[in-house]
């Protein structure tokens, strides 16, 4: 693993010129700011670090495991948490573990092993909203031993087993923090859908962070288009981003957030914003080797997950019956393993920087 670049990578803006190659930088998603492609970032000289275990509990003292955190709700055959200030779409059993593991691994094989982008290169104290099963975290850790690293979570699905730098704490990043100017990089990926007003967020962010620290957020884009007129009018993709736009608004949530990170965070009075807007195909389909890794898990991403995504939201917000559900849920996988649809989706990696405090005279 390694630290950020020194420099954010450079965009390109090339269009493929036939099908089988990577997405089109021009795809018309709704609401989109940007049509600007990176060009796939540089390999760089990683260094390895020995990972150090402590055989302690990895959830520190102050946390109180009760059963009101412990005790976790059956929904539809699945597990979700029973902590917290909100109900997350998502489940946190041993099926979705697994989902949220092979989600990582996407996202760092985009990044090219990078765990983050933000100009940072030896952060002191790191958190990590939403760590899910830690794996960023501990990656975080064994690659920084130098930092204290945190990760949050509603659910202690964590490991025990950990690097001595890494904690976990069962907390609720929605509710308020009591944390001030104490991080120099604090981290995010995948909360779509779970925070009920974003720039109430990047206020408890802005605070939380030291003077001149980073935020460093990474998101999927909600849609699932193609560049090739292969999806007509009615195609369950279509029907997939206005289910979801219509459940997360009855449950008080977005989940089109990615193209609006970078607003949301200027408007909150953060510096140095940058976005990266990058494609992640569906499947196997395009000619470039790097697209085609990238594809083939995002493709894995999507049939193993993309019932944890909505099952919830749908049943809770939208009425729907677990037949209604399993139905679509049929759908969506045969047109996630349809090679001839030429799909993809948008991801959004956003940094940003609280501004250093001014010198006096």
């Amino acid at each position: 693993m390694a630290s950020a670049p020194e420099e954010p990578p450079t965009a390109s803006t090339e269009q493929p010129e036939e099908p089988g190659q990577s997405p089109a930088a021009g795809a018309a998603e709704s609401g989109n700011p940007s049509t600007e492609v990176p060009e796939p970032i540089a390999e760089q000289d990683f260094d390895d670090h020995d990972s150090a275990v402590d055989s302690s509990s990895v959830y520190t003292d102050t946390t109180s495991l009760s059963s009101s955190v412990t005790k976790y709700r059956e929904e539809n055959g699945r597990r979700y948490h029973a902590y917290g200030s909100t109900e997350h779409w998502g489940p946190n059993d041993e099926m979705a573990q697994d989902q949220q593991d092979l989600s990582h691994h996407l996202w760092t094989l985009t990044l090219n092993g990078r765990l983050y982008l933000a100009p940072i290169e030896k952060p002191q104290n790191v958190l990590d909203l939403g760590t899910g099963t830690g794996i960023w975290a501990i990656d975080m850790a064994d690659a920084h031993p130098q930092a204290s690293v945190k990760g949050i979570d509603l659910s202690p699905i964590q490991p025990s087993w950990v690097p001595p730098n890494v904690k976990f704490e069962v907390d609720d990043y929605n509710l308020e923090w009591l944390d001030v100017e104490k991080y120099d990089l604090i981290h995010a990926r995948e909360l779509l859908g779970s925070v009920p007003s974003w720039p109430e967020m990047y206020k408890k962010v802005m605070k939380a962070l030291k003077p001149g620290g980073w935020f460093d957020q990474a998101e999927p884009g909600l849609y699932l288009i193609s560049d090739y007129n292969t999806l007509g009018e009615d195609h369950v993709y279509h029907k997939w981003g206005k289910l979801m736009q219509d459940a997360g608004r009855l449950s008080g949530m977005s989940f089109d957030i990615g193209p609006y990170l970078k607003g949301w965070l200027e408007e909150a009075g953060f510096i140095n914003v940058t976005e990266i807007r990058v494609p992640w195909p569906v499947g196997r389909w395009p000619k470039d080797p790097r697209q085609r890794e990238i594809g083939m898990f995002n493709q894995a991403r999507l049939d193993q997950g993309i019932m944890d995504f909505c099952s919830r939201r749908f049943a809770n917000n939208l009425g729907w019956t677990k037949e209604e559900l399993d139905v679509f849920g049929a759908l969506m996988r045969g047109a996630i393993n349809n090679p001839r649809l030429l799909a993809h989706q948008w991801v959004y990696f956003v940094y940003a920087q609280k501004p250093p405090r001014p010198e006096t005279e």
